[in-house]
C-alpha cells in the first residue's frame, strides 16, 4: 500500500427474497494502515451497483480534496462504469456523474478489482451491507 493513499474497500448486498428488493453498500476506509471509517447505507427498491456506487461518492466527499484514493472491490461494473460519461441508456447516470464531478476534486481516484476471498476487508464489507439489510427486515 502506498503512503497517504486511502483505501476504500466497497462491497455491498443485495435481497432478492422480498418483493421491494432492499439493497445496501458498505466501505471500509483506510489510510497508512489504519482503519478511519466504516460506512453503510441501504435503500428498498434499487439495486447493489446503485449502493456501490453511492458509497463511493460518500468517500469521495468525505476525504479531503487533493487525495489520492483507491476503491478495491470485486464488482467490475463498477470499474468499467464509475468514471465514464453516460449515455441516455446508461443506468446509474446520477451516480456516475457524481462520481465523475467528485473525482475531480482529488489528485487520482482508480478501482481495483480484487479477489473477494483473499481480503478479509472486502467480503467484511458485503457482510456489513447485509447485516443492515437483516436488521431493516427485523425492524431494528
Amino acid at each position: 500500500m502506498t503512503p497517504d493513499t486511502y483505501y476504500v474497500w466497497c462491497g455491498g448486498s443485495c435481497d432478492y427474497g422480498h418483493e421491494e428488493r432492499c439493497s445496501g453498500g458498505a466501505y471500509i476506509m483506510q489510510r497508512n494502515d489504519e482503519r478511519l471509517d466504516t460506512y453503510v447505507i441501504l435503500d428498498d427498491h434499487t439495486t447493489e451497483f446503485r449502493m456501490i456506487l453511492s458509497v463511493m461518492i460518500h468517500a469521495m466527499d468525505v476525504i479531503h480534496e487533493g487525495a489520492d484514493i483507491v476503491f478495491l472491490t470485486n464488482v467490475s461494473y463498477i470499474q468499467q462504469n464509475y468514471d465514464k460519461v453516460p449515455t441516455d441508456k446508461s443506468a446509474n447516470a446520477d451516480l456516475i456523474n457524481e462520481c465523475i464531478a467528485l473525482k475531480a476534486k482529488h489528485n487520482s481516484v482508480t478501482v481495483k478489482i480484487v479477489p473477494f476471498h483473499k481480503y478479509p476487508l472486502l467480503p467484511a464489507t458485503h457482510q456489513l451491507a447485509h447485516d443492515a439489510m437483516t436488521n431493516r427486515r427485523k425492524g431494528n
